[in-house]
């Protein structure tokens, strides 16, 4: 008798340190070094909820691709069989780019799930294929993802949203500009990317920045949008302005008088001494260039 309590305590003992566990072959994060609650990877296990927990620490500390023979040997003196042989630790934003808006500049932000999840884990044999029709475009969008198994001929679907964003080069304020500030310098601004929501809106740089102003005060490190700055006005009405003539073979310079203030770039109307109306481009302060 007290030879089988013996046999029987042992037996409860190696059972006790041997156990099973079923993980996900693949674990796509919504967001970088997001950590990983055991509901995330393991789909299946006989193991103790102590054994689950330290596998779920482990792998969120992990990125790429894990093998089982790599955590099972976590477990010293302890039996734990893990399948798949490799687990694979994913990015969902970087998966739905590459999908849905690969060789574009539109990126994936602020992904949740309307299925209550925190990740999408697949199993071993199950594929992933996202639906979005438009994805192509900036804006709050919803994504559907198809999972199947062709092995155990399974399908579900899951539903994701997530706010698309354009990757751009911004021009940024390096010191801060106050809008009494009577000119620019390249020198006041430097460039980097951004994601934005309104690209349309953003200066990734500036020609000719000296003949612009703020319009409002620019703090240190601050994107540029087309609405911070307001062009100041190169030629004024009754001040004389130099004419440039140009074409290929004649470079001519002479004085007239402008019709009326005008801004760099702008077509504006001059009168010359012989009385004479000509049409001209703004290119600098009291210049205007004449393309024959």
């Amino acid at each position: 008798m007290k030879f089988l309590l013996v046999l029987l305590a042992f037996t409860n003992l190696a059972q006790a340190q041997s156990c099973n566990v079923e993980l996900y072959s693949k674990i796509y994060r919504m967001e970088n070094n997001q950590p990983l609650s055991s509901r995330d990877v393991v789909y299946k296990t006989t193991c103790s909820t102590d054994i689950t927990g330290k596998l779920s620490q482990l792998i969120s500390t992990a990125s790429g691709v894990l093998t089982a023979s790599f955590l099972e040997k976590e477990f010293p003196g302890q039996t734990v069989s893990i399948a798949p042989r490799k687990i694979s630790l994913l990015d969902l934003p970087s998966t739905f780019r590459d999908q849905l808006a690969a060789q574009t500049n539109l990126y994936f932000f602020n992904i949740r799930s309307m299925n209550q999840l925190q990740t999408l884990s697949l199993i071993e044999g199950e594929t992933a294929k996202t639906v979005c029709e438009s994805c192509s475009s900036i804006g709050e969008k919803n994504i559907k993802v198809d999972i199947t198994n062709p092995i155990a001929n399974t399908q579900r679907t899951l539903w994701f949203s997530s706010k698309i964003l354009a990757k751009v080069k911004v021009l940024k304020a390096k010191r801060t500009l106050g809008f009494q500030e009577k000119s620019l310098a390249p020198e006041d601004f430097y460039t980097e990317d951004s994601y934005t929501s309104m690209p349309q809106h953003i200066l990734s740089q500036i020609e000719n920045v000296n003949f612009y102003r703020p319009n409002k005060t620019l703090t240190e490190g601050s994107i540029i949008t087309n609405m911070d700055l307001q062009a100041v006005n190169l030629v004024t009405y009754g001040t004389p302005v130099k004419i440039v003539l140009k074409n290929q073979n004649i470079n001519l310079s002479k004085n007239a008088m402008p019709a009326r203030s005008a801004q760099y770039g702008e077509a504006i109307e001059l009168l010359t001494t012989t009385n004479k109306k000509i049409l001209g481009r703004v290119i600098d302060y009291n210049k205007v260039v004449i393309e024959l």
